[in-house]
């Protein structure tokens, strides 16, 4: 990835070499990277924010509609309860 401070083009590095610079302050946050998806300068907080973002959960594929309100099948089909 193409960095830059201010006007000028500082280096190209890894993402695994941004994350250690970042770390030990050779790179700051507020220094900009090219994004190819988007096709602009974005800074680096923003990098480490998307790379930080918490996955989403697994949800549960099929609910049970006995009217037990659980998010789980906790019925026999039948409307008695386990």
């Amino acid at each position: 990835m193409r960095i830059a401070r201010g006007n000028e083009i500082i280096g190209e590095w890894s993402e695994g070499q941004i994350k250690i610079r970042l770390a030990n302050a050779t790179l700051l946050i507020s220094d900009f990277y090219y994004d190819e998806d988007s096709s602009e300068w974005l800074t680096l907080a923003h990098l480490s924010a998307r790379q930080t973002a918490p996955k989403p959960l697994k949800t549960i594929g099929r609910p049970c509609y006995c009217g037990s309100g659980l998010s789980f099948n906790a019925c026999h089909g039948d409307g008695s309860q386990y």
